[in-house]
C-alpha cells in the first residue's frame, strides 16, 4: 500500500527535484567510469633495441655496367652513286685510313676531265690576253674577262677533283665495324649510312648510380677505388677512371649515368655491349675514422622529412626521437654521419608505435 502511494506521488514532485535526482544518477555514473579508467595503468610497449657501434667501415657497392666504345659513328658518302666495292664486314677491326667502301668512279673521272679541259682552255686564253695587253693590242677588259674565266675554271676543276675523292670513304680512326647498312652495286644517296664504326681506342663503362652515392662520387672521385670485371671475359679485371657525369637524373629510378674509362691494356675479347660488374670501394686509408653503424631497420623515415632514430634511455626506461644524417648503406646496416656518438641503444623494431618520452620494455639485448 505504501509502495503504491509512493509511485503515485512521483509524477507530482516539483520539476527541480526530479532534475536533482537525474543529475545525481549521472554524476554517480561518471564517477564510476573515471574510477575505472584511473585504475587501469598505461601498458608499456615492447620494442627491440640494438646498440649503435663505432668501427672502421670499408664502404663498397657493386653495380652493373655496360661496355661502350669511346664513340660510335655512322660513315656515309658525301656524293650519290653506285657502290662499286664494300671492303668491310661486321666485326672487322680496321685501322685509321683503311678503305671502307668505294663508288663507281667513271662519271666522276669524266667530270674531272671536262673540268681539266675547261681549265686548260681558260689558262690559254689568259696567257693570250695578257700578251696582247702588254703590247697594247687588246683592251684591258678582255684581260679582265680572261682572268675571271680562268678563276671559274680553276674552281670547277678543284670541285670535280674533290667530288672524285669523295667516292671513297676511309676510317677516321682505329675501329670495329659494328654493322653495315648497304650492299655492293646498290645506289646510295649522299649522307645515307654505309657502315657503323665503334672507336675502341678507349673502352668505356656506363653505370647508373643512386643519388646518395652519385653525390659523393661527383664531389670526391678520388675517394673511391673503382674496378670492373666482365662475366664474358673471365680473369680480366681492370681499374676505371671517371670520364663523364650526367646531371640529368632518371625520373623513375632517380639514378645518374656515370661513364668510366678502362685504364691499361684492353683485352681483345672485350666487345661493346658486354656487361660489366663494377665494384666501388672507399680508397684505402690507414687513418680512416670510425663510423657509427646502426641497422637499417632502426631508421624512421615515415613521420618526418628528415630521417630520425629512436634512442632508448636506460636511466629512465623511455625513448626519444633524434634527427640524424645518414651515409651509405653497408649490407643490412647504414652509416650515421651526424646525430649519434656511438654506443647508444637505438630502437630497431617497433618504433612506429612510439611517441616521445614513452616508457617501453626492451628486447633484443
Amino acid at each position: 500500500m505504501l509502495a503504491a502511494a509512493a509511485a503515485l506521488a512521483v509524477p507530482f514532485l516539483p520539476g527541480s527535484l526530479t532534475g536533482v535526482f537525474a543529475q545525481t544518477e549521472m554524476n554517480a555514473g561518471e564517477t564510476d567510469a573515471e574510477t575505472q579508467t584511473a585504475s587501469e595503468p598505461d601498458r608499456p610497449v615492447t620494442v627491440e633495441v640494438t646498440r649503435a657501434l663505432s668501427r672502421v667501415v670499408n664502404q663498397s657497392r657493386a653495380v652493373a655496367g655496360r661496355v661502350e666504345p669511346a664513340r660510335t659513328v655512322d660513315i656515309a658518302f658525301q656524293v650519290p652513286g653506285q657502290i662499286f666495292s664494300l671492303d668491310v664486314e661486321p666485326g672487322d677491326r680496321i685501322r685509321k685510313g683503311d678503305v671502307i667502301a668505294e663508288l663507281d668512279q667513271a662519271d666522276f673521272d669524266l667530270a674531272v676531265d671536262r673540268a681539266q679541259a675547261s681549265f686548260d682552255l681558260a689558262n690559254s686564253e689568259l696567257e693570250r690576253a695578257s700578251s696582247l695587253a702588254e703590247r697594247g693590242v687588246a683592251a684591258d677588259s678582255r684581260l679582265d674577262t680572261a682572268r675571271a674565266q680562268f678563276a671559274q675554271a680553276d674552281v670547277a676543276l678543284r670541285e670535280a677533283k674533290r667530288r672524285l675523292s669523295q667516292t671513297q670513304i676511309t676510317s677516321p680512326f682505329d675501329a670495329i665495324v659494328a654493322r653495315t647498312f648497304v650492299e655492293e652495286y646498290v645506289n646510295v644517296t649522299s649522307a645515307a649510312p654505309v657502315a657503323r664504326l665503334q672507336d675502341v681506342s678507349e673502352m668505356r663503362i656506363m653505370i647508373s648510380l643512386p643519388e646518395e652515392l652519385a653525390a659523393v662520387a661527383r664531389s670526391a672521385p678520388d675517394a673511391f677505388d673503382i674496378v670492373a670485371s666482365f662475366p664474358a671475359v673471365p680473369g680480366y679485371t681492370v681499374p676505371l677512371v671517371l670520364r663523364s657525369f650526367s646531371t640529368d637524373a632518371d625520373p623513375t629510378a632517380q639514378t645518374y649515368d656515370v661513364e668510366f674509362a678502362i685504364t691499361g691494356d684492353i683485352d681483345s675479347r672485350l666487345l661493346p655491349g658486354m656487361t660489366a660488374d663494377v665494384r666501388i670501394a672507399a680508397a684505402s686509408d690507414e687513418n680512416r675514422p670510425q663510423s657509427v653503424i646502426v641497422p637499417v631497420s632502426a631508421v624512421d623515415t615515415t613521420s618526418r622529412t628528415d630521417p630520425s632514430i629512436w634512442i632508448y634511455q636506460e636511466s629512465s626506461g623511455q625513448v626519444a626521437r633524434r634527427t640524424v644524417r645518414l651515409g651509405l648503406p653497408v649490407n643490412d646496416e647504414i652509416i650515421v654521419m651526424e646525430g649519434l656518438n656511438g654506443d647508444e641503444l637505438v630502437v630497431s623494431g617497433g618504433w612506429w608505435r612510439l611517441r616521445d618520452n614513452q616508457a617501453v620494455m626492451i628486447s633484443g639485448l
